[in-house]
């Protein structure tokens, strides 16, 4: 089989981000959506060219799908991921993948029982730009790696999502916006965990409303970095090497530029190389992250090795100890 059916779990904003780009990817098949109710995803499938709309996920998963692809509010993930691995079906979930490592763990399990793919969504580590940039990161371009700046900082208007900042709904601006500038540290130091990690936050219903962050690494190597619903940042993402420097933007969450630079010896930086992947852009970018999974499941993989899950939980024990320290604690974590 040269192509996977592609199902999508959810009718909202993100929903419809990635249902745009499946056509952009030959070998994914727009196959099935379920909504909450069957007008909207019937609508979703005529707006998409989606093939099957449903308004029960257990019938969308009985229909058999190769691939669900989860787009709901954080706290369902987790019933969802395990309902999709009960029928046989691989998952691709956005991020943050589950509320807390004792779920991550328990999801990391099913799926290697089952022998099933598994991948939060974390599309940034898709797309060409960052490919670019841990090519220049692993051939030693900019020399060791030394310190890390990655901002992503919104300001919440009215009318904005308001569960993503309750702890009610498991929400929190270091999982939805600061978990972005974590995996920039992540890619950066090799998949490496911080020694020790200092934090400066704001609290508001029960979760963060921003938090920044300094992670100190072995050999007084760091990271600085901000997850904010209440700041706007430059959102930015820069890797400071002994060498010299790469940045990635103007949006380091799904950048279309990096470019490198080296230090001079009066003191500067000249610019080196630079890659613009704006003409790649024939939709979202979220085709990026549906044609690198489509490939893993294609090859059989049950796991991407631009997102491995030894990736995920240690950055969601990250998240975890951090939580606990601010006092921010869900229903799940009981």
């Amino acid at each position: 089989m040269n192509s996977k059916k592609w199902a999508i779990l959810g009718t909202g904003y993100i929903a419809g981000s990635f249902a745009s780009c499946l056509p952009f990817v030959r070998e994914a098949e727009p196959y099935a959506v379920c909504g909450t109710s069957m007008q909207k995803a019937e609508s979703f499938a005529s707006k998409y060219g989606i093939a099957h709309a449903f308004d029960d996920v257990d019938k969308m998963l009985d229909a058999k799908p190769d691939i669900l692809y989860i787009a709901v509010p954080n706290l369902l993930h987790y019933k969802f991921i395990l309902r999709a691995f009960e029928k046989g079906i691989h998952v691709l979930c956005e991020k943050p993948i589950v509320d807390n490592k004792n779920q991550l763990e328990k999801i990391i399990a099913a799926a290697r029982e089952k022998n099933l793919f598994l991948m939060e969504g974390m599309w940034t580590r898709c797309f060409p730009a960052v490919n670019k940039i841990r090519g220049w990161i692993q051939s030693g371009a900019i020399g060791k790696v030394t310190s890390v700046r990655a901002d992503f900082g919104l300001k919440a208007v009215e009318g904005w999502q308001g569960w993503k900042a309750s702890a009610e709904h498991g929400g929190g601006a270091l999982r939805d916006v600061g978990i972005y500038s974590l995996a920039w540290a992540f890619l950066a130091y090799n998949g490496e965990s911080p020694e020790k990690v200092d934090s400066v936050y704001r609290l508001k219903n029960g979760a963060d409303l921003h938090s920044e962050l300094l992670l100190r690494y072995s050999g007084n190597r760091t990271a600085f970095l901000t997850g904010s619903f209440d700041m706007v940042s430059n959102h930015e993402a820069v890797i400071y090497g002994d060498k010299g420097l790469i940045t990635a933007g103007p949006k380091m969450w799904c950048p279309k530029k990096a470019v490198l630079y080296l230090y001079s010896k009066d003191h500067e930086f000249e610019r080196i190389e630079s890659d613009s992947f704006t003409d790649d852009y024939p939709g979202t970018g979220m085709q990026y992250e549906i044609a690198h999974v489509t490939q893993c499941v294609l090859e059989g993989k049950t796991e991407s090795p631009l997102i491995p899950l030894s990736e995920s939980l240690a950055i969601t024990t990250l998240i975890d100890s951090l939580r606990k320290e601010w006092g921010v604690s869900y229903v799940s974590d009981k």
